[in-house]
Order: C-alpha cells, then structure tokens, then sequence
C-alpha cells in the first residue's frame, strides 16, 4: 500500500509532541487517471490499545498524487514524558472524496525513540485495515447521511438496473424532527431516452427502506461513459420538496464508487452493493 515518512520531536516544557506528515510514496490509485486525494489522520494510541484524543487531527489534502508530499506538523498538546515509552502514533491515509474516503494505507509507529533525540525520523510501509482505521474512519462527520445501493447490468435486458436499498441518518427537515423522503434518479448522458424514474415517499422516517428496483436501457459501451444521478429529497404538500443529499456513481466516480461501476459492467447479471456517503452537494438533473 506504499510508504509514509515521518518526523516527530517532543518539547518536554510545553508536554507538546510535534508530528510532521513529511511524505507518502506509491499510495494505492483511486480515479480511471491513476491518482488520488490523499490526506492523514492521526491519533495517539495508548499503552490500554485505545486513543488517546477523542478528535483525530487531519492535514490539508493533497491533490491528483500517488505521492504527496505533505510536510504538515500536527501537534498533540498534554502528552506527558512517562507515555512516551510505552504509546504509539497512529497515521490513517484516506483519499478524499465528497461520497465517502477510501482508506489507502495505516502505520503505527512507536514512539519509544523520541526521548533519545531531537527529532525522530521514519519511513515506514503502510498497512491494511484495522480497528484503529475503521475509527479515524467513523470520525469523519457525515451530515447528510448514508445510502445503500445495489447495480447489475441485466444482459437479457441489456439494461443497468437500480436496487434503491435504504438510508441512514438523513437530515431531519420536519418540525417532528423527522423527514419524509424519497429518492430520483437519472442516467446521464442518454441515448435511450430513460425517462427520471423515483420512489415511493417513506413518510416520517430518517433512515427509510424502499428496496424499489429500476431499469436503465444501455449498453456495456455506453455504461463506460455515463453517469448515474442520485438524489434524495424530503416530499412537502403545498410547497417545493427540500434537497436531502446526492450521490453521484459512474465512469468518473473515485475508489469504491468507481469499483462498483466498474464490477457492475465486467461482471454483469450479479448485483454488486455498497453503501455510499450522501454529499450536500446539488447536482443538476
């Protein structure tokens, strides 16, 4: 999953640890260009295995590389010399993408050799997911919620169909702090003429399940060069619907959304489902 380097010092008077996200090498690709959005998130892990900072700190991200140089210090504030020996510092690379990060790579590295010199410098591989990823994972803030979608390219009906599964923690827009959404879809660009296709209305409910299935009429060429439009809405009588969320998956889409797109046309009439961020983002229908 490539590399990370590393520096890291301690300023004993001010109990401060000082961690430089120097640079990454041969981070895993993410779009159809070969490149991704990298940035870290890091923590401090404690002799118990647990964090040791409720907030993961995170740097800028940087853009289109597979090998960003980041030279971003980070600073933990009350980290006391006696946790030196026995902690760890934890660094999750994530790309960054409006619908959801992809984890790219994770290191823990020992902080036992700090004391010993002005600056500790390291390269280290990175590693596969773990509990610790998942975490800095679950702390990114997701305020428009979550929807699971399933695709399969049906060759009988040389169609892509559309399972609109559920979502999850969708923003309340109702005076009851609930919502009442449903779900519009669109294939773009289109040859077939497919008209907008929508579900059912799930009435007071943030975390609705439609399980609704839709037919797009396209062919595995076109699928490579379109693009299917998602968006969730909260349905009012007498006044205009209030935009929930969007997703937008297809040819241009990074990391799982692209797999997705991907697995759906080179392994067709099976369903391939993944979960995906919404964004607050409105697309043009």
């Amino acid at each position: 999953l490539g590399w990370l380097e590393v520096a890291v010092s301690y300023r004993e008077n001010a109990h401060s640890l000082d961690c430089t996200m120097v640079r990454a090498r041969d981070l895993p690709a993410m779009d159809a260009a070969g490149l991704t959005d990298p940035y870290c998130k890091v923590n401090i892990v404690t002799p118990e295995g647990l964090t040791k900072y409720t907030r993961w700190l995170r740097t800028k991200t940087v853009h289109k590389t597979r090998n960003p140089e980041f030279n971003e210090t980070l600073q933990f504030v009350g980290v006391e010399p006696e946790e030196l020996g026995c902690s760890a510092l934890y660094v999750a690379i994530f790309d960054d993408d409006k619908y959801g990060h992809d984890y790219l790579g994770g290191a823990k590295i020992a902080l036992s050799p700090v004391h010993n010199t002005n600056q500790y410098r390291i390269s280290v591989p990175l590693g596969g997911e773990d509990h610790f990823s998942n975490e800095a994972e679950m702390s990114q803030e997701w305020p428009h919620g979550k929807i699971l979608i399933s695709l399969c390219y049906n060759t009988k009906r040389r169609a892509l169909v559309v399972n609109v599964k559920q979502c999850i923690n969708l923003i309340p827009m109702d005076n009851n702090g609930s919502s009442d959404p449903f779900v519009k879809l669109q294939l773009k660009p289109d040859s077939h003429k497919n008209k907008k296709y929508k579900t059912g209305v799930k009435w007071r409910t943030l975390n609705p399940i439609y399980r609704e299935e839709f037919y797009f009429e396209s062919s595995p060429h076109d699928l490579n060069k379109q693009t299917l439009i998602i968006t969730v809405w909260d349905k009012d009588i007498g006044k205009s619907n209030d935009f929930l969320g969007s997703l937008i998956i297809g040819f241009n889409s990074k990391g799982e959304r692209l797999q997705q797109w991907l697995d759906c046309i080179k392994l067709p009439d099976h369903f391939h489902e993944k979960w995906h961020c919404l964004s607050g983002e409105h697309p043009t229908h």
